[in-house]
Parts: structure tokens; sequence; C-alpha cells
């Protein structure tokens, strides 16, 4: 996978972390009896022209299993529904991964609804249970048509939590 930095400045709600643990946990218990499933939602926000707000948690409707989770073309649809309804863009598509390596598989590269550019793709490990920050998740951005697995460095650098928003 190719390494780089996070392109452009981005400001989170506070809550937004947690929120996407409780989201992402969600999905581990409904699978628990078979020892966790993955799971996955999306930040949604603004574009400004000097930075990318992200406020809100969005958990669209998924087939998920231990090893992989599935959002369907309606469901992504329903959630980008969901979002507009707010006046939102979905901005951020997170998931999760059942152990500690968080970088994108050959089928995370694939799957992905609708990549564009400066997307981000974020990886949360043991099926999130365990992450409290942005430094807790592998942040990966859509640059010149492909992943980039983002470093740590840039990606505290360039993200900031907003009591604002």
């Amino acid at each position: 996978m190719p390494r780089g930095v996070l392109r452009g400045r981005y400001r989170i709600a506070p809550n937004l972390v947690d929120q996407t643990r409780t989201a992402l946990t969600m999905f581990y218990e409904a699978g628990r009896h078979e020892g966790g499933h993955e799971g996955i939602c999306f930040w949604a926000g603004l574009e400004r022209p000097d930075s990318i707000d992200l406020s809100t948690v969005i958990v669209p409707s998924a087939h998920h299993e231990r090893f992989g989770v599935f959002v369907s073309a309606v469901d992504f649809g329903n959630a980008a529904d969901e979002a507009h309804g707010k006046g939102l863009g979905l901005l951020a598509q997170i998931h999760s991964h059942p152990g500690v390596d968080t970088r994108h598989s050959d089928g995370d590269d694939d799957l992905v609804v609708m990549p564009f550019e400066n997307m981000l793709s974020i990886v949360a490990p043991f099926y999130g249970r365990t992450v409290r920050s942005i430094s807790d998740f592998s942040v990966h951005q859509f640059q010149n048509h492909r992943w980039v697995l983002c470093s740590k460095a840039s990606v505290f650098s360039n993200f900031e939590i907003r009591e604002d928003l």
C-alpha cells in the first residue's frame, strides 16, 4: 500500500470518535456469537474552503460478518439521503477490522462506494471497541486515483477537535 501524508485540514466534533466506537461496537455485538462482526459508518459534514468539518455519524444498514462488511447501493443512497436531510454530505467511510492490522485490504480498496479525490477511508482495530481518539485509527486518503495510508504524524497535525461543530 502506498504511504503518504494526509492532505487538508479536518475539524471534528468532540463526540465523533465516541459515537463511531458505539456504532462499530453494535456490529461487533450483533455477531458476538461468531467472535464479532466488522462494522461500518460514515462521517458526514461540510466541505469549507479551508477545512473539512465532520460533525455527524451515520450508520447504514449493512450486511456484516466476522471478516467483512458490505453496504448495498440502496443502503448507501439511504445514508446519503439522511446526511443531505441534515444539510451535510458523506465525506468519510469508517469500518472496523477484527485485529490490530488496520491497513486497507484489497477488498477495502475496491469496495469503498464512490471514492473521490481526498476522501477518507478510516479503519478501526479490534472491531472498533478500543478507539478513543483519531490516533487509534488508520487513516487512508484517496489521492491521485489510489488509496494512500497516511502517516500518523500528518493525521495528528491535520485533525482538530472543535467544540463548535
